[in-house]
């Protein structure tokens, strides 16, 4: 996607997107002085390189693949969507992994009740100011994505919830 990601072959950069890199390269490292942290010097000359327009292919050998974490992936059935957090943002904001899409094909006029840590709702808002202050509020938001936040608040610090905490939405018969 136009980008050059450098760091080790640990898995990480399976998590950054869901697309197939365009290309992938293992570093030279022959020309490296030995050091006890031959990454930082190695990552930091190869992104320099890259950042003043050196051809990626002579900072290194094309390889075929990657080593990939599985990330969290949703679950649904026809009564139950199981999600997980994936991202705080910087506003203590808790942003699940249960697109709106799901969410809207399965939901179809039923009730439902969504539920993490202790709390459960039975609502979701359109717009952050709906709740009122210090209030919990539930929204899809500009990704699709059902977040969790309170307004003018921190949930993941008043909630006592963060990244891979659990959220199920039931649907009633």
């Amino acid at each position: 996607e136009g980008h050059f990601f450098v760091g080790a072959d640990n898995g990480l950069f399976s998590l950054i997107s869901g697309e197939q890199p365009e290309k992938i390269w293992t570093i030279n490292t022959d020309d490296q002085a030995l050091t006890t942290f031959p990454e930082k010097e190695i990552f930091a000359r190869t992104a320099a390189r890259l950042a003043s327009g050196h051809d990626p292919d002579a900072l290194g050998k094309p390889v075929d693949s990657f080593k990939r974490l599985i990330d969290r992936q949703v679950k649904a059935t026809k009564k139950q969507i199981s999600g997980h957090i994936v991202r705080v943002d910087h506003f203590g904001n808790l942003v699940t992994n249960i697109p709106k899409q799901a969410f809207a094909l399965l939901s179809k006029g039923k009730a439902y009740t969504i539920q993490f840590g202790g709390e459960k709702f039975r609502r979701i808002h359109t717009l952050y100011n709906q709740a009122e202050q210090g209030e919990c509020f539930l929204l899809f938001n500009n990704q699709d994505f059902l977040e969790i936040g309170i307004y003018k608040g921190n949930a993941a610090e008043l909630l006592g919830l963060g990244y891979d905490s659990v959220v199920n939405i039931t649907f009633d018969e």
